[in-house]
């Protein structure tokens, strides 16, 4: 669909706050004032959490191992913020890789149990209050949420991954922002 002026604003914003605009963000640009709202959950879960780089993608990667598009532009930022290969195969398999620290186990754990919307055990509850602050959690549960709506959207759309070269730009650009901070 062609561009009108207030989808090329949302546009705009988002490749400041991205360094560029991913098929995902064109997929949902038919509601431009929706887009600037999901889009902005979506900038704060990436860069205004009081979470580590790392601990964003691991809950990122939780919920998008079910997604291929997802997968496909988070496991190259989660290997990029210090996520192993195994930690990745075992993400991807529906595990908490057992060979994080307690709090990114804790942090796992808690994402997969928010996932199958039962509740939270108390026990994966108890363990992720021992590591994480409530704002922390609640950091965590955002960041979830946001890519299980994404997730569903994208599924439902169909939207196609980029090509590496695009993709590359999204690399680059967190590395960018790892770095000044």
């Amino acid at each position: 669909q062609p561009e009108d002026a207030e989808t090329r604003a949302v546009f705009d914003r988002i490749a400041a706050s991205r360094g560029w605009v991913s098929n995902a963000m064109r997929a949902l640009s038919a509601a431009p004032e929706g887009l600037k709202v999901f889009s902005a959950v979506g900038h704060y879960g990436r860069y205004g959490t009081e979470l580590t780089e790392m601990q964003r993608e691991l809950a990122i990667l939780v919920v998008a191992r079910s997604v291929p598009y997802a997968w496909a532009h988070h496991a190259p930022l989660g290997a990029q913020a210090g996520i192993s290969q195994a930690q990745l195969d075992a993400i991807r398999a529906g595990t908490t890789p057992g060979d994080l620290d307690p709090a990114d186990c804790a942090l796992c754990d808690y994402v997969f149990a928010l996932l199958a919307g039962r509740g939270i055990p108390p026990a994966v509850a108890a363990t992720l209050n021992r590591h994480f602050s409530p704002r922390q959690i609640t950091d965590i549960s955002l960041i979830a949420g946001y890519y299980l709506a994404l997730g569903t959207m994208l599924l439902a759309f169909g939207v196609e991954v980029e090509p590496p070269e695009e993709l590359a730009i999204e690399l680059e650009w967190q590395r960018g922002r790892s770095a000044a901070r």
